[in-house]
């Protein structure tokens, strides 16, 4: 009875749909005011914009697809999810990439200033986006379209699952768990080496003058390099719950937190996390705000 997912599912529904309204609405404002942003006209900003694509994509598959899945219950809207879980994990990929990405950029910006701008010029982000996008496109076709392997919604269920298949456990494991458990490593050494770095930086020119523009810039760049440092902590916890915490759940409701809201929220907290960590983000939408008060 503690698993039986055929009651309350419109409370799970109910459940679901503001969390991801909330990460969609995030994500989406992102896309919109970071081209305007002077702090992020650069590389950064690129990686960033190509993430909340991304996750603004993921939240309006469970905003306007699973949260109804659930709420209606209907058999023909669960036989679509094969397709919509193949757009999730192409989706994850994307996003496990990104914050890899975003997590050397900023690495680089602290170590090797003199060399970032080369290394990340326009030209070079974008070759690196669409890298990351093809490579995410063919692994994912690979797992789930030419092998035995799907990732769907099994019927009357709240949680989106790899195919019972010895193939697709292969996949599960090596092709998700273990690759995912790599990015998170190499995410959390960069940016804990990026912080160290620039708070002894901070901590040296603390005893000497600093004018207020290099004051200014190193700020900025701090809160860059939090930003790359939560989303990465989200991103690990999404993969601590899914993972390893969800097996040992006692019921349908820790299940369903510990898979879907975590995997829902890990999602939407990124685009949230580049709203509260960028002074001009939260200017930008302050003065729409504003105007449209006054108009």
């Amino acid at each position: 009875g503690d698993f039986d997912f055929s009651k309350h599912y419109r409370y799970a529904a109910g459940i679901l749909f503001p969390v991801a309204l909330f990460g969609f609405t995030s994500n989406l404002m992102v896309v919109i005011f970071l081209r305007i942003m002077p702090s992020l006209n650069n590389s950064f900003g690129s990686l960033t914009l190509s993430q909340a694509i991304a996750d603004c994509c993921h939240q309006a598959i469970f905003a306007f697809y699973f949260a109804p899945c659930l709420f209606l219950y209907n058999d023909t809207i669960y036989s679509a999810s094969e397709e919509f879980g193949f757009a999730l994990i192409f989706i994850y990929e994307i996003c496990g990439m990104s914050h890899v990405s975003i997590s050397i950029n900023r690495f680089i910006a602290v170590y090797a200033p003199l060399t970032y701008s080369t290394l990340f010029s326009k030209r070079n982000t974008r070759i690196l986006i669409c890298s990351y996008w093809i490579t995410a496109a063919v692994t994912t076709t690979y797992m789930l379209k030419l092998i035995d392997c799907a990732f769907l919604l099994p019927r009357g269920l709240w949680i989106f699952l790899f195919k019972d298949t010895p193939t697709c456990k292969q996949v599960q494991w090596y092709g998700d768990f273990i690759k995912y458990v790599i990015y998170v490593v190499i995410v959390a050494i960069l940016d804990f080496s990026s912080i160290m770095r620039i708070h002894y930086m901070n901590l040296r020119h603390q005893s000497g003058v600093q004018d207020a523009v290099s004051a200014q810039r190193r700020s900025r760049q701090m809160n860059l390099v939090y930003q790359a440092a939560l989303q990465g902590i989200f991103f690990i916890s999404e993969l601590i719950t899914y993972f390893i915490l969800s097996p040992y759940a006692r019921n349908k409701w820790e299940a369903f937190l510990l898979t879907t809201i975590s995997w829902c929220l890990v999602h939407g907290m990124d685009g949230f996390i580049v709203l509260i960590c960028n002074r001009d983000f939260r200017r930008q939408i302050k003065k729409v705000f504003t105007r449209k008060q006054y108009s």
